[in-house]
């Protein structure tokens, strides 16, 4: 029986437009209703976070669709997703203080790669028992 690298894309796509919808409501809400003290930036920080994720998760399905060559969870997508929403939180907070350059992004860029690729050999490095043993 063979079983799919991955899993539907409905409930991936379904979980990107939740996302999606949540962060930017919660954006547009902050950006037309409240001033920028502490608490709404740490908010705008968060629901950008929803945003970028939601955005991603599609992309992160079909990057896994094209080159994965074992099967691949819903945990490792939603956390490829989560890299690129922190890739852009990051971003976004060095520019505020106008610290951002192409460098700095490359270089933020590659460490998140890498603490994939790092994240990715750690789990198939790991023991699993065999699950189809001749008892």
């Amino acid at each position: 029986m063979h079983s799919p690298f991955l899993s539907s894309f409905s409930k991936i796509f379904l979980t990107a437009v939740l996302l999606v919808l949540a962060g930017v409501a919660g954006l547009l809400v902050l950006l037309f209703y409240t001033e920028p003290t502490l608490g709404p930036r740490w908010l705008f920080f968060f629901f950008l976070t929803m945003t970028g994720g939601g955005i991603a998760l599609p992309f992160a399905y079909f990057l896994q669709r094209r080159i994965a060559t074992r099967p691949v969870s819903d945990g490792v997508l939603i956390r490829e997703a989560i890299w690129f929403a922190i890739f852009v939180d990051l971003t976004i907070w060095l520019q505020l203080g106008r610290v951002l350059n192409g460098m700095i992004a490359i270089f933020l860029a590659g460490g998140l790669v890498l603490l994939e690729v790092l994240l990715r050999l750690g789990e198939s490095a790991a023991f699993k028992a065999d699950e189809t043993s001749d008892e």
